[in-house]
């Protein structure tokens, strides 16, 4: 059992594949997950490079621990704050550091830099060449999503709505924006985007804002859906994914919402399309790919907001965000089961079963490679296998 969301009602949701509960006052909806079919054509196969346990991993809770890849290295944690840096080719050992922390988010990992940030408000930065820690700087709540930096500067999203902007060369805090929350909201927060001189970010009132990076100052507002509903559950809306660029366009999921395409510099909606999710996304092939509270994968075209097609076949598998390999589509479910699809029409087109724990991070792909973490704490290493052709 977890807990799904927080504010003035408590509601729990229990993650077993074999059912799927969820309480309220009065009634149990029991949603159970689609059985998975035998592929009809097997087109693509992958197969395992390394693996490694690297700590305590997300278990049962809501929150997930998504890796890093930086150069040569690949850098992950576990909930207990033990941080791992491997190298990115066999998965060896390069340092590993023990924090006495609680960590819920996973790392991100850019300019010389690991950071994490801490059930207990903290932000942490490391040294990516030995694991020593650089600073320490706390915010208002919990952290439930890595910070993330340029090299100038971090920042990052509390569940209580508000972003914090800190020098990332001494922790020193620099600003911070509020937003005033609904009394229902998801558990959780995105990690913010970084770009030029912005920051990104979405909210749990269903609302999308950019800030200058070097002061705060707002740039834009943006709704990206309107809370509809009696009930403070039913007018949930929370944009819980990470921000997507893709050239002038930003992209948000909300939950019982919307994906919308923003215009990147003044924050004019171009399209939105319903769709309720509380994942990231993934862009290839002139699509954006989202996985949605119930499963689905959509694909939607990136202009117009179209719909190209929809995967149902992984109803209620408690699906990852997705992530774009090759010409493929790639995302996790709750069996441990990694699915691939093709981008061309979402058709599956390989599946390896990698773990028995849930796979809940978003798959990182780094150049040929897929890195996958499991909720037992299993950091997984997997290529597409080659092919005749391509040995010779």
């Amino acid at each position: 059992m977890t807990r799904l969301f927080r504010g003035g009602v408590t509601l729990l949701l229990a993650f077993s594949l074999t059912a799927c509960s969820i309480f309220s006052s009065d009634d149990v909806e029991i949603k159970t997950p689609k059985r998975l079919e035998p592929l009809a054509d097997e087109q693509v196969r992958l197969v395992e490079v390394w693996s490694r346990s690297v700590g305590k991993g997300a278990g049962t809770s809501f929150e997930s621990l998504k890796p890093a890849a930086d150069g040569d290295f690949v850098f992950v944690t576990g909930a207990n704050g033990e941080v791992s840096a491997l190298a990115r080719d066999t998965g060896d050992v390069v340092w590993r550091k023990k924090l006495d922390v609680t960590v819920g988010g996973g790392v991100s990992a850019n300019a010389g830099m690991v950071l994490l940030g801490t059930l207990n408000g903290e932000v942490i930065a490391l040294n990516q060449e030995n694991g020593e820690e650089l600073w320490r700087s706390r915010v208002s709540s919990e952290i439930l999503s890595a910070p993330v930096t340029d090299g100038q500067y971090v920042a990052v999203q509390s569940i209580d709505d508000r972003l914090t902007v800190f020098n990332a060369q001494t922790g020193g805090y620099l600003w911070r924006q509020d937003t005033l929350q609904p009394p229902l909201t998801l558990r959780g927060s995105a990690s913010p985007l970084l770009f030029t001189e912005a920051v990104f970010a979405g909210f749990a009132n269903g609302e999308a804002k950019a800030f200058r990076l070097q002061n705060g100052a707002p740039l834009w507002s943006a709704r990206i859906v309107v809370p509809k509903g009696r009930t403070e559950l039913e007018r949930m809306v929370d944009v819980r994914g990470t921000p997507l660029i893709v050239g002038d366009t930003i992209y948000f999921t909300s939950f019982q919402g919307n994906v919308s395409a923003l215009e990147l510099y003044s924050g004019r909606v171009r399209w939105t399309r319903e769709l309720s999710s509380f994942e990231s996304m993934a862009d290839g092939f002139g699509s954006i790919y989202a996985t949605s509270a119930d499963s689905y994968v959509s694909s939607i075209d990136q202009r117009s907001g179209a719909s190209n097609w929809r995967q149902q076949d992984f109803e209620f598998r408690q699906l990852s965000a997705p992530a774009t390999f090759s010409s493929y589509l790639v995302v996790g479910d709750g069996e441990g089961y990694l699915h691939v699809l093709s981008q061309v029409d979402g058709s599956q087109i390989g599946r390896r079963k990698v773990a028995s724990a849930a796979i809940k991070a978003q798959p990182v792909v780094d150049i040929d490679l897929i890195l996958v973490m499991t909720a037992d704490g299993e950091l997984v290493a997997l290529k597409e296998e080659a092919t005749e052709s391509e040995d010779s």
